[in-house]
């Protein structure tokens, strides 16, 4: 392990360390396994691609700098991988040898005949004066023996004119002269001469074979040229923060003073989110161009009336109602979808801001979404509508293939915590 890849690792380590995440929760997220994570984090690899290392910078929250800095690293890391012993690059195949071309040799032109020969008719048979038999004049034994010959040399050729086509890429014109050179060399009967360049082409036309079209390879969408960070637990207090879980408040942990553990206490009591799940989506563009975002759409996965249980709130007490988010969402509607209304920013009230908006590297985007379910148990997700330059698509939030869930808290038991145990509190609507 090299300098420079202990560098890198650092800042890997870094990130994850102040991220909090677990190495199996930035797997997950990253859509690789833990002990690749695991191995990237020690120096024991580099990964030979740096897209990998942004997704992992950025699910850590790292900064415009912090990339900066780690993409410089993961070059000089990479760079050193490469001059270890052991990164030779992999031997490229020899070509295979191409078949040189069959000459095409001068037509030989067929012997004169005997004048004798020619001239004498040929009977069936005749007697002779001495009453002898008169025996059919000589004819050349090798005329049967030779057509076969030559047939046989044009089937082998003809049959080898798919391997020239694969092995060589000879055009089918190069190919039928080969099949009629190799024709050629067997001798023709004297009878039948203008038969020989009939026989040799015919093999030639109907062993030439049509070549395959090329199969297009398919190309994979390019990455959309933003991305999103979801913080799933968007309460500034917890008034109105409620959790169901089955437990009985024997059961049930203390909540915690930190207002950022409370959804990791929630998953251990068997909690989950009741009546409300405040999202904040936070959007950049990962380069200079703008990217518009048109909308955020709601997909329902499934919707069924909700379980019996207890609800339970981490705050001690609270006063009035809540401000409402920037968009809310009705899970209970047959088309669920997001709804621009006011909301507060900066203990200031600020009026309803609705789509289009955009974004960019320098120029980010929080859209705040609540969404809420009065009777019903529903897992969800989002889908942000997006074009810039020319491209346009949709984005699925969360990107890791999981669902959102929320579930009602009408006509359940709530408690809240007094200091010392869970004490029996109204539950609001």
């Amino acid at each position: 392990m090299g300098v420079e890849t202990d560098a890198f690792a650092a800042m890997l380590r870094e990130l994850k360390d102040r991220s909090g995440r677990s190495y199996g929760a930035l797997a997950t997220r990253l859509h690789v396994s833990t002990s690749t994570l695991h191995r990237y984090c020690n120096g024991a690899a580099v990964p030979t691609e740096y897209a990998p290392v942004e997704r992992f910078a950025r699910a850590c929250g790292a900064d415009r700098r912090e990339l900066v800095e780690l993409h410089r690293r993961w070059i000089l890391a990479d760079a050193a991988r490469r001059r270890e012993p052991g990164a030779v690059a992999a031997p490229v195949p020899a070509p295979e040898p191409v078949p040189e071309p069959v000459p095409v040799p001068e037509p030989v032109p067929a012997p004169e005949a005997a004048p004798a020969v020619e001239a004498a008719p040929v009977p069936e048979a005749a007697a002779g004066g001495d009453g002898g038999t008169v025996t059919e004049p000589h004819r050349p034994r090798w005329s049967r023996a030779r057509v076969l010959a030559g047939a046989t040399a044009v089937v082998v050729l003809a049959a080898a004119v798919p391997f020239l086509m694969r092995g060589s890429g000879r055009p089918a014109a190069a190919t039928a002269a080969v099949t009629a050179s190799a024709s050629a060399d067997a001798p023709a009967p004297t009878s039948t001469p203008a038969a020989a360049p009939v026989t040799a082409s015919a093999p030639a036309s109907a062993s030439t074979p049509t070549p395959a079209p090329t199969p297009t390879p398919t190309l994979a969408a390019p990455p959309p040229p933003f991305h999103v960070n979801v913080l799933s637990n968007n309460w500034g207090t917890p008034c109105g923060q409620w959790f169901l879980s089955p437990r009985a408040p024997g059961k049930v942990a203390q909540p915690p003073r930190s207002q950022a553990a409370t959804e990791a206490w929630a998953a251990s009591q068997g909690g989950v989110p009741a009546g409300h799940l405040r999202l904040q989506l936070t959007a950049q563009g990962t380069s200079a161009k703008a990217v518009a975002l048109q909308a955020v759409y709601v997909h329902v996965v499934s919707s069924q009336p909700a379980p019996k249980g207890n609800v339970y709130t981490p705050a001690s007490g609270c006063g009035g109602g809540l401000d409402p988010a920037f968009f809310t969402v009705d899970l209970d509607a047959s088309a669920p979808r997001t709804v621009a209304v006011a909301g507060e920013k900066d203990n200031g009230k600020v009026g309803p801001s609705d789509f289009p908006f955009h974004v960019s590297d320098t120029d980010l985007q929080v859209l705040r979404i609540d969404a809420g379910t009065r009777s019903q148990d529903v897992s969800w997700y989002l889908e942000v509508e997006w074009n810039s330059d020319g491209r346009q698509g949709t984005l699925r939030v969360p990107d890791d293939g999981q669902v959102f869930r929320t579930v009602a808290k009408t006509g359940a038991p709530g408690y809240f915590y007094d200091g010392k145990g869970w004490a029996p509190t109204p539950v609001d609507s």
